[in-house]
């Protein structure tokens, strides 16, 4: 897309309300390759997610019923039950609420810069900007809230489903992982952009709260790689240490 595309986007109010989930898939993936504002790194983080939770119901459902893991199977239910009520539309609101907040973030800013110096209009969109930034700011700490909430289950399918799909639930777990550490790129950015207050101080606090449950969450992922490793080989055990240097 040219420059004059990318800004008559910018310049279009409505264009934040594009259902981009109902396109197709190829359609999707390349829209992020577009170079455009929208969808961006908020909504992609929450499609990770989406994805993520999306393989853990695959596992779920080849695991509900097979012989072996009776044991498991209410617990199974009530976690894939949970998925599909909560879960699922939960990740869709945030995906579709980024790309329309954020395009209301581009939509002011441009507003605000074609304004003459010193106006009342470059004022009032410029605050308007900021405003929306806050608020596209609350979208990524909920994703990675969400994200990191999903983690206890999404470990418990991994020890507990379908070994042979143990490929998918560790994919699930990579997602979720992916998808808070890539919403807490976004909230830390945004913050280094705003002004000092007490909004921005009590979401600091929160997200290096969420900065340092993603750490430890990490670590148990970790630790399920070395399981598996651990399985398939006879070599030297790998062992669990982020800071050791080659």
């Amino acid at each position: 897309m040219s420059k004059q595309g990318k800004l008559e986007l910018i310049e279009k109010e409505e264009a934040g309300d594009k259902d981009y989930l109902s396109v197709p898939a190829l359609e999707l993936i390349e829209a992020f390759g577009e170079g455009n504002h929208i969808p961006g790194s908020g909504s992609a983080s929450a499609l990770s997610g989406l994805i993520g939770v999306e393989l853990m119901k695959t596992v779920l459902k080849l695991s509900i019923g097979r012989e072996g893991y009776e044991d498991k199977k209410k617990e199974f239910e009530f976690i894939l039950k949970t998925i599909e009520e909560q879960f699922i539309d939960t990740y869709k609101n945030l995906f579709n609420s980024d790309i329309k907040i954020f395009h209301d973030v581009s939509y002011y800013r441009r507003l605000r810069d074609k304004a003459a110096e010193g106006s009342t209009e470059k004022e009032k969109y410029g605050q308007t900007a900021v405003d929306k930034l806050k608020e596209a700011t609350d979208i990524p700490i909920e994703i990675c809230e969400t994200s990191l909430q999903l983690m206890k289950n999404a470990f418990f399918i991994f020890d507990n489903g379908y070994k042979a799909t143990r490929g998918d639930s560790g994919v699930a777990i990579s997602n979720l992982l992916s998808s808070a550490q890539g919403a807490l790129f976004i909230v830390f950015l945004n913050l280094k952009t705003l002004k000092k207050s007490q909004w921005k101080e009590d979401k600091m606090k929160k997200a290096v709260s969420l900065a340092l449950r993603f750490t430890q969450i990490q670590k148990e992922a970790y630790r399920r790689v070395i399981s598996l490793y651990n399985e398939s080989s006879d070599d030297n055990q790998l062992t669990l240490d982020f800071y050791k240097e080659d």
